[in-house]
């Protein structure tokens, strides 16, 4: 990646040049991006680099299972969106184009990039226009399983949003110990086809563990109770007509073929916008240095903690609001 070797004052002069000239041109975006760039200390990446990887946000038609097909907005045409490898501290560039006729962000969730980058509109990062592009340069970290997503807030539509099928795993490969096992398996969690329901919350007693928190539900029900005492009726729940894995429903997707003693690293990302998952292997026991996956009464093995290298990754954009990245657990 070139940089300027130039003193500070000759290298702002200059750009304040190309961005005066951008605004006697009409280019106002181009200005404000040069100087927002500027002003926030980003990497100034030069027209001849290349692009580690090119993204285009767009409509297609995403095939989830033997003459099921749903619309969505992807990454590349595909969901999940590409798998996107960058190793831990060493600078990428990523084209993003958004061919939508809607402003678009791409957040970074779960890395620590600059609010220039970030991809959240609250925190000041620029849209990508409708039928524009944006070039982003940063560092990744920290190292290993993060993602990256719409972040347009949909509110109401479920058409728009986290609803869409805006969703795609990044591995950052860590600089040291990069974990011992044999090959890695990505799964993306994530639904389609969103409705609007009335009449209360989906049941929750499939999940592992199935134990409730009794001060937590009790707020909640005392809390509903005195609503629909006032007459309010029951909110709006989301649910959902199709659950996938990697975009395709339960017998439509090739299963995952493991050999004997063979080590292998998964990454679980639950991309959906509003549900909670639990996973389980029936009748298989499978570990990584005791950790990432555990034996449950049933026979079955759930997940329970996060292995280190050579585990088990969990990503999660179950509660986006909070911008954490859950671990233990698939969901919001």
């Amino acid at each position: 990646m070139k940089r300027s070797n130039k003193p500070r004052r000759d290298f702002l002069s200059k750009v304040g040049v190309i961005a005066g000239t951008a605004l006697t041109s009409g280019k106002l975006g181009l200005a404000r991006e040069l100087l927002s760039g500027v002003k926030s200390g980003i990497e100034v990446v030069t027209a001849e680099k290349s692009a580690d990887y090119t993204l285009r946000i767009g409509a297609a038609a995403v095939e989830i299972g033997k003459k099921k097909i749903v619309p969505a907005v992807t990454y590349n045409g595909q969901f999940p969106g590409p798998l996107l490898r960058f190793k831990e501290g060493q600078a990428v560039v990523v084209d993003v184009h958004n061919d939508t006729d809607t402003p678009e962000q791409l957040h970074w969730h779960g890395q620590f990039v600059s609010p220039h980058i970030d991809g959240a509109a609250e925190e000041g990062t620029p849209f990508i226009a409708s039928h524009g592009m944006r070039r982003l340069a940063f560092t990744p970290k920290p190292e290993g399983l993060r993602f990256y997503h719409t972040h347009n807030r949909a509110g109401a539509d479920l058409h728009e949003g986290q609803y869409s099928g805006q969703v795609g795993a990044v591995y950052i490969e860590p600089r040291n110990q990069p974990g011992n096992f044999d090959r890695e398996v990505f799964l993306v969690l994530k639904e389609f086809e969103p409705t609007l329901s009335q009449g209360g919350d989906m049941a929750q007693d499939f999940l592992a563990p199935a134990e409730t928190v009794k001060e937590l539900k009790d707020s909640s029900e005392g809390a509903m109770k005195a609503s629909l005492a006032k007459g309010t009726p029951h909110g709006y729940v989301v649910g959902y007509r199709h659950f996938t894995i990697n975009g395709k429903m339960l017998g439509h997707g090739e299963p995952i073929r493991v050999k004997q003693g063979e080590r292998v690293l998964f990454h679980v990302l639950n991309g959906s916008a509003t549900e909670i998952r639990s996973l389980a292997l029936p009748g298989a026991y499978v570990s990584s240095g005791g950790v990432g996956w555990k034996s449950s009464a049933d026979g079955g093995a759930r997940a329970g903690a996060v292995a280190g290298n050579g585990g088990t990754d969990f990503g999660d954009c179950g509660d986006e609001a909070s911008g954490r990245l859950d671990h233990g657990r698939f969901g919001g």
